[in-house]
């Protein structure tokens, strides 16, 4: 970690590439059904509110990439959908649920971005 915070720090603001990436262990642990369910579904809700927000701006300004963003939020609400399920389920049947989410940044030239 040490290293490729120091590397970030040395990085000039110009380079157009950090050749470096930072993984972040968002979720990680055994939890139980209810604290699962706020966990995952405060995230999947956040997503869903923040593409809809993009998609509102995106009809307000040039109307472009409406369709990826409608596609986007029906994917996050099908996560939902099939979240909620598995924690109702694991409730159901007095388990716990492990659960490993980890995020990885690699910093790209904008020309390669979607």
């Amino acid at each position: 970690m040490k290293n490729k915070v120091f590397n970030w720090l040395k990085t000039k603001k110009d380079d157009p590439v950090c050749d470096a990436s930072y993984k972040v262990r968002l979720v990680e642990g055994i939890f139980e059904p209810a604290e699962s369910a706020d966990v995952l579904l405060s995230l999947l809700n956040y997503k869903i509110k923040f593409h809809s927000v993009q998609l509102l701006n995106l009809q307000e300004n040039d109307g472009k990439n409406l369709e990826q963003s409608e596609k986007r939020i029906e994917e996050l609400k099908l996560a939902k959908k099939k979240v909620t399920d598995l924690v109702l389920d694991a409730r159901n049947d007095g388990l716990v649920l492990d659960i490993q989410s980890t995020i990885t940044i690699t910093p790209k030239p904008r020309e390669e971005t979607p």
